[in-house]
């Protein structure tokens, strides 16, 4: 007899399986909307410019392959928190923040609920809608996992009254997520105004933020991107947030990010840091060495800073324009005025607001894929296929 007899089985992860399920698709019309990677006008996934140039810095001097220290790479961590925070910012918080490298975002997120589970909450809110490993990871760190509500897919716009009204009903001390810039999957964000009013709410009701931040630069320029997160800092809020370099530096397989941990008083801070390292010393023992060394190297040098930061204002513009054509290709058909709302959307994803069976006929019948929420990414789109697939997800609706 086996000892994993009792070993359960289990679904393929939605968005992976469906992105296996794409590879092995053998039609020359096949479209893939799925995983959230930025893809360029041709639909390549590319290098940036500034990665490739600062990996030249770091082989011409002979980056040595030594273990970094349990909380991570110092010049990696400093200046991601002056990306987040912003300079002055930063002056001002930095003994109160305490900042450790993790495993991509995700690796942010877990660290920053095992440490909640065990010394603060059990308790967690996510926005209904999200990302669907939010669940999964939270699950695994032990959380209590409910939801609170932020977009209505049948109406096609935020909830706002029903989540502030959950907000009032949570208990304090709980945590509550968020996503800082260009929601997955709706890519619908909340206004500065309706940030302030839930940053008064969390306060009066000691709830305490969580800031999922993986797409920094995505929806606007870095700092108004991180504009919430700044306003919550400036308010007085104890919170976390998890960041990552996945998507703004193209560092996916590196899994480079940092979660960053705000409190009141400095010796708090200390001793958060040492709890924290503890979780990482027990798991993975210190984080890899080259993301977080590209990063640094470019974030600390003035000329390939301003390449990245052009690079950032590129896939902006790319994925602005994909979201224009999108919605022109659907306004050019009969009956597509009702997806004229995405115009709004802002970030790499949109939700379409389709079925799941819908979603399925998308795939079986036209080799169109995205997730059964129908979020899709807008990069997977292209000025070759953007007709066939509108035309396809008219043809689904009758």
């Amino acid at each position: 007899m086996s000892i994993f007899k009792r070993t359960p089985s289990h679904k393929p992860d939605l968005i992976f399986g469906l992105e296996e399920q794409f590879r092995n698709d053998p039609r020359p019309t096949k479209v893939n909307l799925v995983v959230g990677t930025y893809r360029c006008p041709d639909l390549k996934l590319r290098t940036m410019r500034s990665v490739v140039e600062a990996e030249k810095l770091l082989m011409r001097g002979e980056e040595n392959k030594a273990y970094l220290p349990i909380e991570g790479q110092h010049s990696f961590l400093k200046r991601m928190q002056h990306l987040v925070f912003g300079d002055k910012m930063y002056a001002v918080l930095q003994k109160r923040l305490t900042a450790i490298q993790s495993l991509g975002g995700t690796g942010a997120l877990q660290l920053g609920g095992m440490f909640l589970r065990h010394l603060v909450s059990d308790r967690l809110y996510l926005p209904s809608p999200t990302w669907p490993n939010h669940l999964g990871v939270f699950d695994l760190c032990g959380m209590t996992v409910q939801y609170y509500p932020y977009y209505n897919i049948v109406e096609s716009r935020i909830d706002y009254e029903n989540m502030l009204e959950s907000f009032s009903q949570i208990p304090q001390r709980s945590i509550i997520i968020f996503h800082a810039c260009c929601h997955n999957p709706t890519g619908c964000d909340l206004d500065r105004s309706q940030w302030r009013e839930i940053s008064s709410i969390l306060i009066e009701r000691e709830l305490i933020p969580f800031f999922d931040f993986a797409y920094q630069g995505f929806g606007h320029e870095l700092c108004d991107d991180a504009w919430a997160v700044r306003h919550f800092a400036e308010q007085g809020h104890e919170m976390l947030v998890a960041t990552s370099c996945s998507k703004n530096f193209g560092l996916y397989g590196e899994r480079t990010g940092c979660l960053l941990i705000l409190s009141n008083d400095g010796q708090f801070s200390q001793n958060v840091a040492g709890s924290i390292k503890k979780i990482v010393r027990g798991s993975y023992s210190n984080p890899p060495r080259h993301g977080a060394s590209i990063v640094a190297t470019i974030l600390c040098n003035d000329r390939l800073r301003n390449i990245w930061r052009d690079e950032m204002r590129q896939i902006r513009l790319h994925i602005k324009e994909m979201r224009t054509m999108l919605v022109d290709a659907f306004l050019s058909q009969r009956g597509g005025e009702k997806f004229q709302i995405l115009r709004k959307g802002v970030g790499l994803f949109s939700a379409l607001g389709l079925e799941k069976a819908q979603v399925e006929r998308l795939r079986d019948e036209y080799g169109i894929y995205c997730t059964e929420n129908s979020r899709v990414n807008l990069t997977g789109l292209s000025r070759k296929n953007i007709a066939y697939v509108t035309e396809a997800i008219m043809k689904i609706q009758r």
